[in-house]
C-alpha cells in the first residue's frame, strides 16, 4: 500500500524532471510537504490532446457511477495485478494512465500480531524525483466536477518486503511516453517491481502517523523503534 507522500520538488523542478513543460496555470509554488496524505492534491503528468500537460489530481477515487458523494472512504491505490479487470480501473487504462512524480513515500511494518506499526521513508538517492504509475479520472456529481488520482501498486521487491509486501509502481523516466501512450499490453508490461537503483530506506520517528506534523524531521532516521516479542 502507499498511502502518504513526500513531495519537496517545486513545479518547477518538476516540470524540468519532465522534460519541460508550461506550468503558468498551476498553484502548486513548491512549498515541501513532509507528510502527504490522501485528499492531498498530486501533481500529475498526464496526456492532454497531443500533448503532455502537468495538472493537479485530487488523491482518491469514487466510482464514476456513484450519483452524490455518498462520504464511501476514496480508493487510493489500484493494484496492479488486476486493473484490467476490475470495472473501476478497466476503462482507465485505456484513457487514463498518467504519473504522479514524488520525493518518497512511507510505508508502515506491521510487526506479528499487529502490536507495532513502525514507519520507514523510502526515496531515491539524495531525494531525486521518482515517476509513480497512476489512473486518473474525472467524476461529475451535479454541477462537481473532480479529477481523481490512484496510485498503482505492484509487489514490493526483494530490498522492500521486509517492510510491507507492496510497494508503488515506478517508472524510469525513459519509459514514461511508453506509459502514457503505449497499447494497453506494452503499459501493463512496465507495472514491474522496482528493478533500477536501489531504494533507500530508513525508520523514521512515529510523529508521521499525525497528518499535522509536517516538517523535515518526519524524514530523520531513528535508532529502531521495533520491541522484540516472542514471536519475532
Amino acid at each position: 500500500m502507499c498511502g502518504r507522500l513526500v513531495i519537496t520538488s517545486s513545479a518547477q523542478d518538476t516540470a524540468e524532471h519532465f522534460g519541460g513543460i508550461d506550468i503558468d496555470e498551476l498553484s502548486n509554488t513548491g512549498t515541501p510537504n513532509f507528510n502527504v496524505a490522501p485528499t492531498s492534491q498530486l501533481l500529475s503528468l498526464r496526456r492532454k490532446g497531443n500533448d503532455s500537460a502537468l495538472e493537479e489530481l485530487h488523491w482518491g477515487m469514487q466510482p464514476l457511477w456513484l450519483s452524490q458523494f455518498e462520504g464511501r472512504a476514496p480508493v487510493i491505490n489500484a493494484r496492479a495485478e488486476t486493473i484490467t479487470e476490475k470495472p473501476m480501473f478497466r476503462d482507465l487504462v485505456v484513457s487514463g494512465r498518467c504519473v504522479v512524480p514524488v520525493n518518497g513515500y512511507y510505508e508502515w511494518l506491521t510487526t506479528h500480531h499487529a502490536q507495532q506499526k513502525i514507519p520507514y521513508f523510502i526515496s531515491a538517492k539524495d531525494m531525486n524525483l521518482i515517476n509513480m504509475c497512476a489512473l486518473w479520472h474525472t467524476r461529475v456529481v451535479g454541477d462537481t466536477a473532480m479529477k481523481e488520482v490512484a496510485i498503482i501498486t505492484v509487489a514490493a521487491n526483494e530490498s522492500l518486503s521486509g517492510v510491507h509486501h507492496r510497494m508503488p509502481a515506478i517508472l524510469e523516466t525513459a519509459n514514461i511516453d511508453a506509459w502514457l501512450c503505449g497499447s494497453i499490453g506494452e503499459s501493463v508490461q512496465l507495472l514491474q517491481s522496482w528493478a533500477g537503483d536501489p531504494l533507500q530506506i530508513r525508520e523514521v520517528s512515529t510523529r508521521v502517523n499525525a497528518v499535522r506534523n509536517n516538517s523535515v524531521e518526519n524524514i530523520a532516521p531513528v535508532p529502531t523503534q521495533v520491541l522484540p516479542t516472542l514471536f519475532d
